[in-house]
């Protein structure tokens, strides 16, 4: 939310510049180095980046007088306006690299000096500062009409959802949960003939005997971001060894080797190699986020692509992935270990067997209290994501998470099944009683992009809307709770603490529900304001952080599905030995 750097404010005398003029002819060398190592320095820790520092690291000793006058400039600038100003933005950073890649395909690159070239980026990332301010704020006037009486929870996600799953992530926690999906996946696809047969294709693919030697060199480069000691960009050096060889073709596979525009909204490509080769001993990473969704979540496009190919083992890979896989195993499997005691559950597949008809995904009872969960794995269309349009961005999510051409999914599933329950039309709990049990709605996202400021709140509207058609109905919903948006990722993250019983989760939701509300009168201030709009994953780890101390956290979940899907191996087993880096 702080103030971008902006080529208009800093440098006004070269405003009719263009970004693409500026990158054509710029070295591939400097390119690559400068906006990795923005990335890296962005990303490194919470702290603000120094002015000089950055200065330093960026320009050469034949550009000491423009990085001085370009000191002078924002500081200036800050004085005037009383405001700190942000010059590095990942977002920017990653399509000035982007745009570059494009051009060096096309072969237009390294025309330009060392010292022209530090100096052009510069330009084209104050560009992209200024295009990402303006794409932000250029809905403002729709958005006021879409949600008058809600502008700021809708404005505030605006900003941030086409980026937020880049931008505001903490890496050792997202990793974390990256590897306990993927110990679940590789021991769901180990459990089945389809699965089996795209296994085989998997190992082919990387050169490996079996899908654990890709964790045991995978997980090498996490450790090699994770384990850096000052901010910069991260480089994977090969050892000379016995191993040199079978280590180098993996990470090519996993290195930018050609770059097709076209194939990467929402940077895609990038995503899907989110390596840079540098000679043939060094690969440098781009994104840390991008390297730790090779362990899971880069997974589910590769295996699709592998299907596809002839034979196609399974007709729709995404209906079966998500069906078998995220609902049938990965939700089902945390549910159980986080929340063993219990006076009633059943997920659907138990409550179609009863012969319900559109049953929850999972109905679970403690005490006066159910939740109703709905399960949705859903995909945003990354055209759509990324577009800063609104008003397809509300439609996009109406479709997914409301109602589809009709049919109730995600909200309109729970608004169903609260009718049910209190109409007394579900009688597969008998003990549930309308008038004393609270009803507590979840709807369950498996993607971090959904853990965005302000959505919340306006899927809440939506379900709010819904209830308004029950409250005309005459059902009594003075016992109906908030809608809480939880990503699959938080349940894992506190699952060993909900597993333990240190805190449960109607507490975590009961004051997160207190958390939304303003609980000052008139005049509050911006902050007390905005908070009230966090998503439920940042206010969850928050909340225990106070409670319980920040060393809550335990690889107890990890160490029971190793067993489970692993064995006796680990990540550091013996198919992989050898030093990456």
């Amino acid at each position: 939310m702080g103030q971008l750097a902006e080529l208009q404010f800093l440098y006004p005398e070269y405003k009719g510049l263009l970004f693409e003029d500026l990158l054509k002819g710029i070295s591939g060398e400097v390119l690559k180095k400068i906006t990795t190592y923005l990335i890296g320095k962005n990303l490194y820790s919470e702290k603000e980046i120094e002015l000089n520092d950055l200065i330093e690291n960026w320009f050469s000793k034949g550009n000491s007088a423009f990085a001085e006058q370009f000191s002078e400039r924002v500081k200036k600038y800050e004085e005037d306006s009383k405001k700190r100003v942000s010059i590095v933005h990942t977002i920017s950073c990653l399509k000035v690299l982007q745009y570059g890649l494009e051009l060096q395909e096309k072969g237009s690159l390294n025309t330009k000096s060392k010292e022209q070239s530090e100096i052009d980026i510069l330009f084209a990332l104050l560009i992209c500062n200024q295009n990402e301010d303006y794409n932000q704020t250029k809905d403002k006037v729709k958005i006021k009409a879409m949600f008058p009486a809600n502008y700021p929870e809708a404005l505030l996600f605006n900003y941030s959802f086409p980026v937020n799953d880049i931008t505001n992530f903490y890496f050792a926690d997202y990793t974390y949960c990256q590897v306990i999906k993927s110990l679940m996946f590789f021991g769901f696809l180990d459990s089945n003939s389809e699965g089996q047969e795209l296994l085989k294709r998997f190992c082919s693919y990387y050169r490996i005997s079996s899908w654990k030697g890709y964790l045991e060199r995978v997980l090498p480069l996490i450790s090699a971001w994770s384990n850096r000691d000052k901010p910069s960009s991260v480089d994977l050096v090969l050892e000379k060894n016995a191993n040199y060889q079978d280590n180098y073709l993996f990470l090519e596979r996993l290195a930018m080797n050609d770059y097709v525009k076209l194939e990467d909204v929402d940077y895609i490509k990038i995503r899907e190699k989110p390596l840079l080769k540098l000679d043939d001993t060094t690969f440098r990473v781009i994104h840390p986020l991008f390297i730790s969704d090779k362990i899971y979540k880069g997974l589910y496009f590769l295996f699709n692509q592998l299907n596809s190919e002839q034979p196609k083992f399974i007709k729709s890979f995404r209906s079966w992935y998500t069906s078998n896989f995220t609902e049938g195993v990965c939700f089902q499997q945390i549910i159980e270990y986080s929340i063993e005691q219990y006076d009633a559950r059943f997920f659907d597949d138990e409550l179609k067997k009863l012969k319900v008809i559109g049953p929850p995904d999972c109905y679970l009872r403690e005490g006066d209290d159910v939740f109703l969960i709905e399960n949705k794995d859903i995909l945003i269309n990354a055209s759509i994501k990324g577009s800063y349009d609104f008003e397809a961005t509300i439609n996009e999510i109406r479709k997914k998470l409301l109602s589809d051409n009709g049919r109730p999914v995600g909200i309109g599933q729970i608004i169903t099944n609260i009718r049910k329950l209190l109409s007394k039309e579900n009688t597969f709990d008998p003990v549930f009683k309308p008038d004393k049990t609270l009803i507590y709605p979840l709807l369950v996202v498996h993607d971090n992009m959904y853990d965005t400021v302000g959505l919340n709140k306006i899927l809440n509207l939506f379900f709010n809307e819904e209830l308004a058609i029950l409250n005309d109905e005459g059902f009594d919903l003075t016992r109906v709770k908030p809608l809480i948006l939880i990503n699959i990722d938080t349940l894992i993250q506190i699952s060993d603490v909900l597993n333990k019983r240190w805190c449960n989760l109607k507490e975590l939701i009961e004051a997160y529900n207190v958390n939304s509300k303003l609980q000052k009168k008139l005049p509050f201030s911006e902050s007390d304001f905005t908070k009230t709009m966090v998503p439920f994953s940042t206010f969850a780890i928050n909340y225990l952080n106070t409670k319980l101390g920040k060393n809550w956290r335990s690889e107890n979940l990890m160490k029971y599905l190793f067993e489970k899907n692993a064995g006796e191996s680990s990540p550091h087993s013996d198919e992989g030995k050898g030093t990456l880096y």
